[in-house]
């Protein structure tokens, strides 16, 4: 087994594809919502805010607080194991919601696909920063990260041909719901690649060897017994640093989720756009740029590293936070649907830029040893803030300011309200050196 300080093996690499793989399911049993807003709120008759709350805090909800329990326990415990358990659970909760009857059954069961996905990054980085070195790193998480936009695109293409296959086929019915409208079955196929992939995951993937610390001081097996004292440690040496990129990321955060789970609605409501059309467009708009954008992160932070090494990680996450900022205030905006397609290849490019370079970033500054757990503090953060209220942000703002058909002045708003700042904070940030003692 190839130590994070040696030439990664082939089969460094296959774990690597099984985590992508893994990601990609998991985004689509995520994002396909996201493409399903507009049939789940005809027959189940919600709110913007409601339909805001399915895709953003029902999420959240479990997936914050099973975040920072797994983060801990897969600082110490079977990482694989951990991982293969999430993959069913949410697995089972995606074929789950196709038999939502209103709103509550659908949040609930939205809530456990949150819960099962918690497991998903914290185990991965941790799988993979185990077994590739600081400085070889940001490649394999480039395309563990890809899975985001693989997942999305795909949701939207897949999630499109199905809702057209079962609108043009027979009647369905589902146990205990009767005749079943074809969002439901688009759910309840989706559940069951997770299962087989489960499997695959459990009989195929080695974790790494924990006595290496891909290239960071420290004794890991001594810090895995006083991890939570350690991050607390950690925390107090870089205080004012964590501070900042907390908000930061906060704020960030509202701004992509805000863009990542109303745009495809937005191109329906909008500018008229059908499910199929939006599929076949924004689909391929998510997976090229989305698989473009984490492509580009490794040579663009490999020239900033000669420029200046200590801080080109910061510079990357400013300059895509406020980029997206300006490409997500300005795409919903513009006039006609080319123009409003054109322009979502550009932000989802920018966007995976930035999701990439914030988990590169948590490389970077957090010890080996506390990965899992920051990883998982992050990934709570993120979705406990923009995860769980970008998406009600938006929801409410139509329902109360613009009308439903000014989704996309929404959606601008929340560009204009968190974008700069999340840009600022992380320039502020970036003037603070990391403290490791």
């Amino acid at each position: 087994m190839a130590s994070a300080t040696d030439r990664n093996s082939a089969y460094d690499w296959y774990v690597v594809g099984v985590l992508f793989t893994v990601s990609v399911l998991g985004y689509i049993d995520r994002v396909i919502l996201s493409f399903l807003v507009e049939p789940i709120k005809a027959e189940l008759q919600l709110s913007d805010a409601q339909l805001g709350a399915v895709i953003g805090l029902a999420f959240a909800a479990l997936y914050v607080m099973g975040g920072i329990l797994l983060g801990r326990l897969l600082d110490k415990g079977n990482r694989v194991l951990i991982l293969t358990t999430s993959i069913i659970v949410w697995s089972v909760a995606t074929g789950a919601t196709g038999f939502a009857t209103g709103f509550a059954v659908l949040f609930i069961a939205r809530m456990f696909v949150g819960v099962g996905e918690a497991g998903l990054n914290p185990a991965a980085i941790g799988i993979i920063s185990n077994r590739f070195s600081e400085a070889n790193v940001q490649k394999p998480i480039g395309i563990f990260t890809m899975g985001l936009y693989v997942g999305g695109g795909l949701a939207m293409l897949l999630g499109g041909q199905l809702l057209s296959f079962f609108e043009g086929a027979r009647d369905y019915s589902l146990p205990l719901i009767g005749a079943a409208e074809p969002w439901r079955l688009v759910f309840v196929i989706l559940a069951f690649p997770g299962l087989i992939l489960a499997g695959l995951m459990l009989l195929s993937v080695r974790d790494g060897d924990r006595s290496t610390n891909g290239g960071q001081s420290g004794e890991a097996g001594s810090a895995k017994g006083a991890a939570l004292v350690g991050g607390m440690q950690f925390a107090k040496q870089n205080g004012l640093l964590i501070a900042l990129l907390a908000v930061s990321v906060v704020c960030w955060s509202m701004n992509n989720y805000g863009l990542l789970n109303w745009y495809p609605a937005m191109l329906m409501r909008t500018y008229g756009m059908s499910p199929l059309l939006v599929a076949n467009t924004y689909g391929p708009a998510f997976l090229i740029s989305g698989i473009c954008g984490c492509i580009a992160v490794s040579p663009v932070l490999n020239t900033l590293r000669k420029r200046n090494p200590q801080k080109a990680v910061f510079s990357l996450c400013l300059v895509s936070m406020g980029a997206l900022s300006v490409t997500t205030f300005i795409g919903p905006l513009l006039p006609g649907v080319p123009a409003a397609v054109a322009m979502a290849f550009i932000n989802l490019f920018i966007s995976a830029m930035s999701v990439t370079s914030v988990f590169v970033l948590l490389v970077a500054v957090v010890p080996q040893h506390l990965r899992g757990l920051y990883t998982g503090l992050y990934l709570a953060l993120v979705n406990l803030t923009g995860g769980a209220f970008g998406s009600v942000f938006v929801g409410l703002f139509t329902d109360y300011i613009f009308g439903e058909q000014g989704l996309n002045y929404s959606i601008s708003m929340i560009a204009l309200l968190f974008g700069p700042v999340a840009a600022f904070l992380m320039f502020k940030a970036s003037r603070i050196s990391v403290k490791v003692e």
